[in-house]
């Protein structure tokens, strides 16, 4: 079996999974937004005034620990700009810190927009959620992966210290094609044509393997090992579909 049959599960099962954490974190919001209103409805001008302020305050601290929690300005790189060059790392480093950071816009931009769009209209036709609801399953997926490499004792925080990254050709690949496997599981997944019509859109669709290590509570471990991302090149610009 090839490696990229091998990778395809940990990201595409990611994104067709439902993140039970985020919708539950839709449902209390909306649940608290109901019983503030029912409050105000209840009480006094001055009160309620002063009810919005105290919440104001709790929810900016709560928003302060969160970013404290999980901000991560940078991602170490290791390339050797040959088969890798700085425009497609950037959009690496920019994906990965989206994800490890919660910041859906953020990863939205470095996804191709005609994967963006079909599958966004795929996940929310057959599952009722879209690639919000998937992108917060990345997230747990590396969170997870980095339980299992801490011998499955749990991990609180992750910050990733470096992706090693490489690009792949077809022949490295000894059962033929690489990138064409990959999209030819989309085109069983999505519908016949992703893949020709994807083509049409950019100029080349190169695949990228990667290793990431991360800083696990104070523990550095490597989560993902050998990994793959594929990626269109329109140009300079580089573009994920994941």
């Amino acid at each position: 079996m090839s490696v990229i049959k091998k990778m395809i599960p940990v990201f595409m099962a990611a994104a067709m999974s439902m993140s039970l954490f985020g919708c539950g974190g839709q449902d209390d919001s909306s649940t608290d937004d109901s019983s503030s209103l029912s409050e105000a409805d209840s009480s006094s001008e001055a009160e309620n005034d002063s009810e919005k302020e105290a919440d104001a305050d709790s929810n900016a601290d709560e928003s302060s620990d969160v970013e404290d929690a999980t901000v991560q300005a940078d991602i170490p790189l290791e390339y050797d700009g040959t088969d890798v060059n700085d425009n497609c790392a950037d959009t690496i480093n920019n994906y990965f810190t989206a994800i490890i950071n919660q910041k859906y816009d953020d990863y939205k931009a470095t996804l191709d927009p005609y994967y963006f769009q079909v599958y966004n209209s795929w996940l929310d036709g057959n599952y009722g959620y879209g690639m919000q609801t998937s992108f917060e399953t990345m997230h747990q997926t590396i969170m997870d992966a980095a339980v299992t490499a801490n011998s499955g004792e749990d991990v609180k925080e992750v910050r990733i210290t470096k992706l090693k990254l490489n690009s792949t050709t077809d022949s490295d690949d000894e059962d033929g094609s690489a990138i064409d496997e990959y999209l030819a599981q989309y085109d069983t997944l999505i519908g016949e044509g992703f893949s020709e019509e994807l083509k049409k859109q950019c100029d080349d669709v190169i695949n990228v393997k990667f290793t990431m290590t991360a800083d696990c509570d104070g523990q550095e471990l490597e989560i993902l090992k050998e990994m793959e991302l594929l990626m269109t090149v329109s140009g300079d610009e580089y573009r994920i579909l994941g």
